[in-house]
């Protein structure tokens, strides 16, 4: 899970570094946003498949309920959202990039729990 966590900062970094340019902070977050839902597949295919990992399970289920709400409302009010400021930075901008922070909090926690059972 190393990996995963690596190519989350990298994304995190490429997403931020493009937030400072107007014109190309969708294209961050695209690239953000897609890194996210792979690596969150990925984990949850793992994570899924053990018995244990209560706690990062339920942190899970609460980042997927999140990401797909947030999803469907993009998709169903897209032309609303996008002709409102306010709708359009908290749905396009601060909701997918908290979500992003869990999701990297969920890997840390993980990575910590895989090396004290390693050790």
């Amino acid at each position: 899970m190393i990996t995963l966590k690596q190519i989350n900062i990298y994304a995190f970094v490429i997403c931020f570094v493009l937030y400072l340019t107007c014109y190309f902070r969708f294209a961050g977050q695209a690239i953000l946003t897609t890194t996210q839902l792979i690596s969150a597949i990925i984990l949850s295919i793992e994570i899924f498949s053990k018995p244990k990992n209560r706690t990062i399970k339920n942190e899970l289920k609460i980042y997927w309920s999140i990401t797909v709400i947030n999803i469907v409302i993009l998709f169903w009010f897209f032309s609303f959202i996008m002709w409102n400021d306010f709708l359009q930075v908290f749905f396009v901008t601060i909701t997918p990039n908290l979500t992003a922070i869990y999701f990297f909090r969920i890997l840390i926690k993980y990575k910590k729990q895989a090396s004290l059972i390693r050790n």
